[in-house]
């Protein structure tokens, strides 16, 4: 079900690996094997872009139930309701670095980058499925007079499900394939650079 998701780690996993080699030939296998999963030719659609599609969705995603969750936090610390908007300024700001954080990490060829990424995904999407539910269960057992809640939970789902959908798309994985590409020849580049410097000595 996750087929591309999966392909993703593990081809980062094989890369990281085989990365500590200072070997110059076989950092150009590497190469070649992973041009082999982007195909040619390359274009602005590989580059930035499907991660950056990630980033935006998990952002559209977390920000529908920041209202609702901050007032039942600062109703829970007897804090002022006009407050809110502080509480969710500052932990839209948090979670905007962090998403942009990782998205630059896995844009690098980091395993880790990119599991934290991951992570960071399905923990807003189990936050958006818990609020859909409280939001759907209060409207069925309860008397309600304001739809927000209802339709924003509904899109945080929907923002939530298009992104499993992208991240686990041929596209999303190719993408990952040419970071960890531009990330070997990166490495394969200084060592060239300081073999260079050695023989100029």
């Amino acid at each position: 079900m996750m087929k591309y998701i999966r392909k993703s780690l593990a081809l980062s996993n094989v890369i990281a690996k085989k990365i500590t080699t200072n070997d110059p030939q076989q950092l150009e296998l590497l190469k070649d094997r992973l041009k082999t999963r982007f195909g040619v030719p390359v274009g602005m659609h590989m580059t930035g872009i499907p991660l950056g599609i990630s980033m935006i969705l998990a952002i559209f995603c977390y920000a529908m139930p920041q209202v609702s969750l901050w007032m039942i936090i600062f109703n829970w610390l007897s804090i002022p309701e006009y407050k809110v908007l502080i509480g969710v300024f500052f932990a839209a700001a948090v979670y905007c670095v962090l998403i942009m954080t990782t998205m630059l990490l896995t844009a690098r060829g980091s395993l880790a980058g990119l599991k934290l990424h991951l992570f960071i995904i399905m923990l807003t999407g189990a936050i958006a499925i818990l609020y859909f539910i409280s939001a759907f269960f209060s409207l069925l057992f309860g008397s309600v007079d304001n739809y927000t809640p209802q339709i924003t939970s509904l899109l945080g789902l929907i923002f939530f499900l298009l992104n499993v959908k992208w991240i686990n798309s041929s596209l999303f994985y190719r993408s990952i394939a040419l970071s960890l590409h531009n990330r070997v020849w990166r490495k394969q580049l200084k060592i060239e650079a300081l073999q260079a410097q050695i023989l100029k000595r």
